[in-house]
């Protein structure tokens, strides 16, 4: 009976201890050695260890699965769409906003931050060679065209349509100035003049009308001729005429006089009366949004983000494949030294590693047991 006491335990203890031992070794083979052993030319089976070994099929494996299952468009889509996401990030934006604006920077010193000296000098530089550039590409393309290929269609449809009016307008003022007193005397002085010259005319008109009689007859006339259908027409048809003339002469030919140089001072120092970059560039950023720093924050804010949620869901398939996630996940666990990736894993896995390698003893132990218990039965 003694035997039973001591031969049992015995196999227990060693059938545990080879249980543990090999489950303890076959983690470590999963990782050691890291590199191929050899005796003489015979190379030690199973080195080098199981990763090591085949580092790179993991890799590849596992960059196919962050790609292909982890990192998805689909993935993606649920993570900017969900409404905890999105309401996160919008309040921390809005936050570093506000704490950026809080600084009192003025543009003239971000931009100054930026490596960029006196800023607003190079800006106006920038926009008077631009006005300059584009006044000269402006006059080469049209100063040879004729005026009627340069207004747009409308507008000239638009001044054709107002010659009528504007007939109407002229011989309604001709008609208020020659039916005034001013009018009349100018008529006066007007048949002096003409009759002056006449010689024995004038003296005959003087004798028999009079000047005065001889302005109120032709006065009468000259409302009648200024109201007859016949004079709107042919005032109609002159404007008409010479607008038609006006639309085939080039821009050339109205600007053959003009001083180009004041032309340009005066486009340029409109430009700066309208962008006053000095005073601008000077006053902080948080006053110069402040009018509409609620609608940034409470409206363009989130558009924003809502804008750029759509863009990335619709090209993060494209842009997956262009910065070729596959590729840097592979390259980084390849790159990754075998040391580093030993820890990595055990440190993850420690107790479920430790938790096999009991679970070798406490299997090795059965079987010393069941050994025991058969050795005395067959002995």
């Amino acid at each position: 009976m003694s035997s039973w006491f001591t031969i049992i335990p015995f196999m227990v203890i060693i059938g545990a201890a080879i249980g543990g031992f090999t489950n303890f070794l076959a983690i470590r083979m999963l990782f050691r050695p890291h590199r191929t052993l050899y005796i003489g030319k015979w190379r030690v089976p199973f080195t080098p260890g199981l990763i090591p070994k085949r580092q790179g099929e993991l890799a590849a494996q596992i960059g196919k699965l962050v790609v292909g299952y982890l990192v998805t468009p689909e993935s993606i889509y649920k993570k900017l769409t969900d409404d905890t996401f999105k309401r996160e990030t919008e309040e921390w934006i809005n936050a570093k906003l506000n704490s950026w604006l809080e600084k009192g920077l003025t543009p003239e010193e971000i931009l100054n931050q930026l490596g960029i000296d006196r800023p607003a000098e190079k800006m106006d530089s920038v926009i008077q060679k631009t006005i300059e550039k584009k006044y000269e590409s402006l006059k080469s393309k049209y100063l040879n065209k004729p005026v009627g290929d340069i207004l747009p269609g409308q507008l000239t449809e638009s001044i054709y349509n107002k010659i009528p009016g504007m007939a109407e307008h002229i011989i309604q003022k001709g008609a208020d100035y020659f039916s005034s007193e001013e009018g009349k005397e100018k008529i006066r002085v007007m048949i002096e003049n003409f009759l002056k010259n006449r010689g024995k005319l004038w003296n005959l008109v003087q004798m028999f009308i009079g000047e005065d009689q001889l302005a109120d007859k032709v006065q009468p006339e000259i409302m009648k001729f200024l109201h007859n259908e016949g004079t709107r027409d042919l005032l109609i048809s002159v404007l008409d005429e010479e607008a038609r003339k006006l639309e085939q002469r080039t821009l050339g030919e109205f600007y053959s006089d003009a001083n180009e140089e004041k032309i340009l001072q005066f486009l340029k120092k409109g430009a700066s009366d309208l962008f006053s970059l000095e005073g601008y560039l000077q006053k902080p950023v948080k006053d110069l949004i402040e009018p509409y720093r609620i609608k940034l924050l409470d409206k363009a804010v989130p558009r924003l983000l809502a804008g750029a949620g759509e863009y990335l869901t619709k090209q993060s398939g494209e842009i997956l494949e262009r910065f070729q996630v596959e590729d840097i996940v592979r390259k980084e666990i390849e790159s990754l030294s075998l040391e580093r990736l030993e820890e990595l894993v055990i440190s993850v896995a420690k107790k479920e590693l430790v938790m096999i390698t009991y679970l070798g003893a406490l299997l090795g132990g059965l079987i010393g047991i069941i050994q025991g218990i058969i050795v005395m039965v067959t002995s």
